[in-house]
């Protein structure tokens, strides 16, 4: 598993600095969550590369491809992934542990039909998943960043939700979880800007948490502290 996750940008020779939509710090990481990440990387972890996956060929079957962004500690997406055998999953992550902690989950669990990357998910993104290619993109619980000098760090934004359209295929679905509420209006009033997005949820607006999704890490947190969690859903009609 390659260790870097940001590849530099240079223009005339100069370096350019990335707002990036998280903070890569050193972290803590068990022994067990590196031993699963040098026993089981080769079985579900695919390195950056600066060309498009072949689902088909990485999966072994061509059934609808789901992106995970951001998975956190890999729970909610392993469960997703054993729920649904009929669904090819790939994962994003930058953080060691949580990947370790992932692969240990889907090796306990036999899966067939997930994959893991650790990388900015921007990058990969755009350089290594093809257009018009993914059924699905979740994105539970993005760092909100509250502070506003720090909303230029927010991953969800105009640009990056153009981008993201032109992976799905027609009709394809945008899920997006959050507890924030600021967060939440902000990006609805960006993607209102984006007329290939139908809004799914009600009264075009916000859709409250429902049971029917496994929970994440983060929003049984926010449950037990009362805090309500909204689903951003949309569907691509390009």
């Amino acid at each position: 598993m390659k260790n870097n996750i940001i590849t530099p940008q240079y223009k005339n020779g100069i370096f350019l600095r990335k707002n990036q939509s998280f903070v890569c710090r050193k972290g803590r990481i068990t022994q067990s969550q590196l031993k699963s990440i040098q026993r089981y990387w080769p079985l579900f972890g695919i390195d950056y590369q600066l060309k498009n996956i072949n689902f088909e060929l990485v999966f072994k079957h061509n059934y609808p491809v789901i992106l995970d962004i951001g998975f956190g500690s890999g729970d909610s997406l392993v469960q997703m992934a054993i729920n649904s055998y009929n669904k090819n999953f790939l994962g994003i992550e930058v953080y060691s542990s949580g990947i370790g902690s992932c692969l240990r989950l889907a090796y306990i669990s036999n899966l067939k039909n997930l994959k893991i990357i650790r990388y900015d998910a921007i990058e990969v993104i755009e350089n290594m998943i093809g257009n018009h290619t993914l059924s699905k993109i979740q994105i539970f619980f993005p760092d909100p960043w509250p502070k506003k000098r720090h909303h230029k760090r927010r991953m969800i934004q105009y640009d990056f939700l153009k981008k993201i359209l032109k992976k799905l295929i027609f009709n394809g679905v945008l899920h997006i979880k959050t507890d924030s509420k600021e967060y939440a209006f902000y990006i609805l009033d960006a993607i209102k800007k984006i007329n290939q997005y139908l809004n799914l949820s009600n009264m075009h607006s916000l859709i409250e948490n429902s049971s029917i999704y496994t929970k994440t890490r983060f929003e049984k947190k926010a449950n037990m502290l009362g805090n309500k969690v909204f689903n951003l859903i949309f569907q691509s009609k390009f």
